[in-house]
């Protein structure tokens, strides 16, 4: 039986998924991973044995919950390919400056919404287990409100989305060091809006393991229940570190040059 969702709407009362993804959930367990697996690599609708992409969601959050590490990287495959082939309809480039820039950030930050959920911080995947077309439009919404038109490489010191997150441990150490080791000028707003556009302008890899650290994840765990930064980017820990460490020496160049 699939099991409940944790998070209850404005009313109080808990999410429930529509009738027909409960029966495809009950029909789904009761075959084989690999046999989902097929099904699940089905991504036209018209074609028969589709799976909705909510059944993706609550497998791919089963399989990490079991630790089953190759089923939940095939499902979480699996699923960004869906989600990229909705983002070429929603934001092309015949329409749109820059768009593939664009749909890699939204893409970027789907993916850190999945590893978030994975670590148990948030629920948040319960919307998209009952709508997912709904839920994920609306976040596709929400990247495009925060990125801007002229910033589709944008990953902000500080993001007005729901958990209004702060710089992280690491990334406010590094930064106090750029500029002498004085760990109060991180709170200049001088400062902020400097390294923020700093790590706008480093190449799309660093920037990205750079906004990672900031929302606080580990760059590698020997704890096969937490999602790193090295499974998110699907590379060795030693691959991460090097971004880091490159984008670290590049923002220090920029902003002591600054100062």
């Amino acid at each position: 039986m699939p099991e409940p969702l944790k998070s209850r709407n404005k009313n109080g009362a808990p999410f429930t998924r529509p009738p027909e993804i409960e029966a495809c959930l009950a029909r789904l367990e009761s075959l084989d991973a690999a046999a989902r697996l097929q099904a699940f690599a089905i991504t036209s609708r018209k074609r028969d044995g589709y799976v909705p992409s909510e059944a993706l969601t609550y497998f791919l959050r089963r399989a990490w919950a079991a630790g089953a590490q190759s089923e939940f990287k095939q499902i979480f495959e699996l699923l960004m390919k869906r989600v990229g082939q909705s983002l070429f309809s929603t934001i092309s480039d015949a329409r749109m400056a820059g768009a593939q820039g664009i749909r890699e950030e939204v893409m970027g930050r789907f993916a850190e919404r999945i590893a978030k959920d994975c670590n148990g911080r948030f629920a948040m995947l319960d919307f998209f287990e009952v709508r997912f077309d709904l839920a994920f439009a609306r976040f596709r919404k929400t990247v495009l409100r925060q990125i801007g038109p002229t910033s589709v490489l944008t990953v902000p010191l500080c993001t007005d989305s729901d958990e209004g997150q702060d710089i992280s441990l690491e990334v406010e150490t590094a930064a106090a060091d750029f500029l002498g080791g004085d760990p109060k000028k991180i709170d200049d707003p001088a400062f902020r809006l400097e390294l923020d556009a700093a790590i706008d302008a480093l190449p799309d890899d660093q920037r990205r393991v750079v906004g990672l650290l900031r929302q606080g994840f580990q760059i590698d765990s020997k704890d096969p229940n937490i999602m790193t930064i090295a499974k998110i980017l699907k590379c060795d820990e030693r691959t991460v570190r090097n971004r880091r460490d490159r984008a670290y020496k590049t923002l220090g160049a920029t902003l002591q040059e600054d100062a």
